[in-house]
């Protein structure tokens, strides 16, 4: 059984495209800066980043967009982010199986959703009790609150009721 990240892109408003691609790159470019952390976190704990694609490995801005997944074993499914808001399918998901780039994974899905709003709907098969630690790693990297999308726990609370 898999662990799967999910999420989904409004249309941008009419008239609103430019702000919206604007807002997409601040969080790009802080999504890569976050995934390096954690990269060079990994390789600083235990030898290796246990990541490849270039967001793991490139200064951030190098590339356009996110290119993720794992690596030595632990990898799953590529996390991908084009490079433009509109380049985007408009729902898409990424099963991570827990590897060690999940929390890359989910910290770029709290960075989307706190800069883009209304404009990203984000779910996963976690709980808000495993994306706190990374809302507060990710709130502490870039010195802002960051915080767990109600969808998340919306979702699990509906789990625990029908179990």
């Amino acid at each position: 059984m898999g662990y799967t990240n999910y999420w989904t892109f409004s249309e941008a408003p009419k008239g609103k495209a430019k702000e919206l691609e604007a807002t997409y790159q601040k969080a790009i470019l802080e999504c890569q800066k976050v995934v390096r952390k954690i990269a060079d976190d990994n390789r600083s704990m235990w030898g290796s980043s246990y990541m490849s694609g270039y967001s793991a490995h490139c200064q951030p801005g190098e590339y356009g967009g996110i290119k993720l997944n794992g690596s030595r074993g632990h990898d799953c499914e590529d996390f991908i982010l084009r490079e433009h808001y509109n380049q985007n399918d408009s729902s898409n998901f990424c099963k991570t199986n827990r590897n060690y780039y999940d929390w890359a994974v989910a910290a770029c899905l709290l960075i989307l959703k706190y800069r883009l709003g209304d404009a990203i709907t984000v779910h996963s098969d976690g709980d808000s009790d495993e994306w706190q630690p990374i809302a507060d790693h990710v709130s502490e990297i870039l010195r802002r609150k960051i915080k767990v999308p109600d969808t998340i726990r919306a979702n699990n609370v509906r789990q625990l009721k029908n179990a």
